[in-house]
């Protein structure tokens, strides 16, 4: 089965800075994905040994990091739908087969973020009280892990449209998966991994808080440093997995690529400098504003390659199928890009003035009921 040859919609903007924002946007997302991922971990490891060893110091290091879970998960949901939004302009014809096809549980991604928002406060609340944190926050794990498999499973599916017919005569309503893709499990398996990297680093950034003692702080350095480090192995084998499941005509399209090609040397040196900076820290005595800085840019690079090498591997993959991206019809309204480029500024510019504020702010209460 192929593509339509034509799109009677043209796309209201040049395909290169729609990609450009795809890519920018993406990034940030994943990025806010792995740090959440990673985070209930950390809460899962730290308060479930804490009330095992009646240990205050490590249920306050699961409560620094359960109490700002909320808020990170509006990073999550706000930051994920303008990607989205731009793979829809780019890939309409494919994204909204596929989504069409799995609709039951592409809908359900509503409802189960709305749980695992739900969860998150009733988490971090749980912890303040003494109460046990560590069976919530397991339960938004589990759930946060299955939105992931769901959204695997449509960016996989749409790249098969010679699935389509077959998996809709067996059932329209939407109630099925895409069956077996060998690129699906580590596609998935990539991005929870990232989940330890990025975890690890926001649990650093947090070691640099001056007022929650001495421990709490060594807890989340020791932690941190280690769980990146392994997280970082784990997603280069995973790379390395999705990559190898890829059809010949792909690798050779990327290889032939220098965009998407640098998109892999990108990941490869932001994993690996990342790697660095979480050991050198996990290895000391005091945190390291700069270091965990770094160290969050050098993963968000990381996250970066990774979405662009993404791309070429979906639109080789489209490409060998009929659907050529670079050949849809574009009719650009610059106003409205000017206007849109200005308020996307403006609001980068509103996020960096809201983390200053936050700055400046009073130090919250850290401590927990025992």
């Amino acid at each position: 089965m192929n593509y339509p040859a034509v799109d009677p919609i043209p796309i209201p903007a040049p395909i290169w800075l729609l990609k450009l924002l795809s890519y920018v946007t993406l990034a940030l997302h994943f990025a806010a994905v792995m740090i959440l991922v990673g985070s209930l971990i950390l809460v899962i490891y730290h308060n479930l040994r804490g009330r095992t060893k009646k240990n205050a110091d490590l249920l306050s290091a699961s409560f620094v990091i359960a109490r700002r879970l909320p808020v990170l998960m509006t990073f999550v949901i706000n930051l994920g739908v303008p990607p989205l939004l731009f793979a829809q302009v780019l890939y309409g014809r494919a994204l909204y087969s596929s989504s069409i096809l799995i609709g039951a549980m592409w809908f359900s991604v509503i409802l189960l973020l709305m749980l695992v928002y739900w969860l998150l406060y009733r988490l971090s609340s749980a912890i303040e009280l003494g109460k046990p944190g560590w069976p919530i926050a397991s339960l938004a794990f589990l759930v946060t892990l299955g939105v992931g498999q769901i959204y695997t499973m449509n960016m996989t599916l749409m790249l098969r449209p010679e699935a389509w017919k077959d998996l809709y005569l067996q059932s329209p309503s939407g109630l099925q998966g895409p069956g077996s893709d060998p690129t699906m499990m580590p596609r998935w398996l990539f991005v929870m991994a990232g989940g330890l990297v990025f975890g690890g680093l926001w649990a650093l950034m947090l070691s640099n808080m001056k007022h929650i003692g001495d421990a709490v702080p060594r807890i989340l350095r020791r932690s941190g440093g280690a769980m990146a480090a392994i997280g970082a192995l784990a997603q280069l084998f995973f790379a390395y997995q999705t990559v190898q499941a890829q059809k010949p005509e792909v690798l050779e399209g990327i290889k032939g690529s220098i965009v998407h090609t640098s998109g892999g040397y990108l990941f490869a040196v932001g994993i690996v400098l990342a790697t660095v900076l979480v050991s050198i820290q996990g290895l000391t005595t005091k945190s390291s504003v700069f270091l965990a800085v770094v160290g969050l840019l050098a993963g968000f690079l990381s996250a970066a390659g990774a979405v662009i090498y993404r791309d070429g591997i979906r639109d080789f993959t489209l490409k060998a199928k009929g659907f050529d991206v670079w050949q849809r019809a574009e009719f650009s309204n610059w106003s409205v890009i000017a206007l849109f480029l200005f308020l996307f500024v403006v609001m980068l510019a509103v996020v960096v003035w809201l983390l200053l504020v936050m700055k400046r702010a009073s130090a919250p209460k850290e401590q927990v009921a025992q």
